[in-house]
C-alpha cells in the first residue's frame, strides 16, 4: 500500500535519561512497500518520545529509494548494499561489515524467513537482541525455483526459531505461518500490528463529483476502488468479472484501479475485450490514497486466499476512511476494526454473487468519516499504539 509520511502528536511517557539504543533494520529500499511505509510513519511519530532511539535501514536493493531523503531527514542512516543478493558471498560478507562498523545494538529483520541469512552474518557480534519480524504468511523466497524453494525454506525457518530472540508477526497468522500454529511463546513472540496515519484520512478532501469529473465519470456513477500491486496474487480480473456482472443490476456503477504491477496491460485487455472502457480506469501509482478512498463506494479485495495476506492493511486503511469493504477470506480477521463496514465472501461463490453483495453493500447506510476514524484511532493499528508496540520491543525488559 501507498503511504505519505505526516507529523502525529503521540503523548508516549519516556524516560529521558535511557541510554542511545542502535537500532539495525533489514528492509529490501525505501520505495512505496507496506513494510517501509510503516516503518518510517513510525520513525516519524517515534522521534519526540523516543530519542534514545537511533535507526539504520539496509537496504538490500543496491538503489536509491523513493524515501530516502525522508528518512535521512528523519535522523536515520540509510546504506545500500553494494551486492545483489544473488552474489551470496560477497552480500553476507559486505553485510556483516556493515553490523561492525555499526556496532548496532538490535538487528530488525523483515525479510520473513530470508532473515535466516542475515541472523546467519550476524554470528558472533554482540548485538543486544535479534528480531525477525513477519509480514507474510507464505515464507516465500526470492528463486525462480520451486523445488530450490522448498528444500531451502524449512532449514530457513528452523534457522529464525533458533536464532532470533523474538520473533514478531504484524498478525497472528503471519506469526504462526513461522513458529507453527498453538506454538506461540509469549516470552519470545509477540504480534505488533501496522500503524495507519489517521490524520492523512481526516485531511483528504470529500468532493465525490469533482472526483468522478475528473476520472471522467458521471457525477452519480458508484465507484469499486481496487488499490494495491496489480499482479496475480491480489486477483485484479476478479474486479473486471464482478463488474461485467453487476452493470446488469446497478447500470452506473464504474471501476477504479490505484496501482502498478504486471498484469496492467492483461486488465486492460480484458476491458477492452468486454467492451467496458468507458467505465474503467487504472491510474497507476498514487500517493493520494486516502482520497481515492473517501470519494469511492466500495473497496473490492480480492486477493487469493491460500497462502492468506499477512494483514492486509489497505483494508484497515479503508475503514478508517469510512469506506465499505467487499474480501475474501484472505486477511486475517483482526483488520476487521468496523464490522458493520466489512463483508467477506469466498473466491469460489464467484463472480455473479461478488457483484450481488455489492449491489446490497451499496445500499447500505455506513458509519460517517469521523465515526469510523475514531474506531481506528482506538484500535491497535493508531500510530499512538503502534509507536508504543514496536518501540517496547526495543526494551531491554522485553
Amino acid at each position: 500500500m501507498v503511504a505519505q509520511f505526516h507529523s502525529n502528536n503521540v503523548t508516549v511517557p519516556v524516560e529521558s535519561s535511557k541510554r542511545l539504543i542502535r537500532v539495525l533494520h533489514i528492509v529490501e529500499n525505501l520505495d512505496s512497500q507496506s513494510v517501509e511505509s510503516w516503518l518510517l510513519r513510525v520513525l516519524r511519530a517515534s522521534r519526540e518520545d523516543y530519542p534514545q532511539a537511533h535507526w539504520s535501514f539496509f537496504c538490500g536493493l543496491g538503489r536509491e529509494g523513493r524515501f530516502d531523503d525522508l528518512a535521512r531527514s528523519l535522523g536515520a542512516e540509510v546504506i545500500h548494499s553494494q551486492h545483489e543478493i544473488a552474489d551470496k558471498l560477497r552480500f553476507i560478507r559486505s553485510f556483516r561489515n556493515v553490523m561492525k562498523r555499526g556496532r548496532y545494538d538490535i538487528l530488525h529483520c523483515h525479510h520473513d524467513v530470508m532473515s535466516a541469512a542475515y541472523l546467519l552474518a550476524s554470528q558472533g557480534l554482540p548485538f543486544q537482541k535479534r528480531i525477525v519480524h513477519v509480514h507474510n504468511t507464505s515464507l516465500s523466497l526470492p528463486t525462480p525455483n520451486r523445488l530450490k524453494a522448498t528444500l531451502a525454506r524449512e532449514p530457513m525457518r528452523q534457522m529464525c526459531l533458533r536464532m532470533a530472540d523474538q520473533i514478531v508477526g504484524i498478525s497472528k497468522e503471519a506469526l504462526e505461518s513461522m513458529v507453527g500454529k498453538g506454538e506461540t511463546d509469549s516470552e519470545r513472540h509477540r504480534i505488533v500490528h501496522y500503524a495507519v496515519d489517521t490524520d492523512r484520512f481526516a485531511r483528504a478532501r470529500v468532493d465525490r463529483e469533482a472526483f468522478r469529473k475528473v476520472l471522467g465519470f458521471a457525477s452519480g456513477a458508484k465507484v469499486l476502488l481496487f488499490v494495491g500491486r496489480v499482479v496475480s496474487y491480489k486477483n485484479p480480473s476478479f474486479v473486471v468479472e464482478i463488474l461485467e456482472h453487476l452493470i446488469k443490476l446497478r447500470p452506473a456503477v464504474v471501476a477504479v484501479f490505484a496501482g502498478t504491477g504486471n498484469q496492467e496491460e492483461e486488465i486492460l485487455e480484458m476491458v477492452r475485450q468486454k467492451s467496458l472502457e468507458s467505465r474503467v480506469r487504472l491510474l497507476g501509482f498514487r500517493d493520494d490514497v486516502p482520497e481515492l478512498m473517501a470519494n469511492s463506494d466500495v473497496l473490492i479485495w480480492p486477493s487469493l486466499e491460500e497462502p492468506k495476506e499477512g494483514l492486509g492493511l489497505g483494508i484497515v486503511e479503508a475503514q478508517a476512511a469510512g469506506l465499505s469493504v467487499l474480501m475474501s477470506r484472505s486477511v486475517p480477521t483482526e483488520a476487521i476494526v468496523i464490522p458493520e463496514l466489512m463483508d467477506v465472501l469466498p473466491l469460489r461463490v464467484g463472480a455473479k454473487a461478488w457483484a450481488e453483495r455489492v449491489s446490497e453493500i451499496l445500499d447500505r447506510p455506513r458509519p460517517s468519516h469521523e465515526e469510523s476514524r475514531a474506531k481506528v484511532e482506538s484500535s491497535s493499528f493508531s500510530i499512538a499504539a503502534g509507536v508504543r508496540n514496536l518501540m517496547s520491543l526495543y526494551d531491554d525488559d522485553h
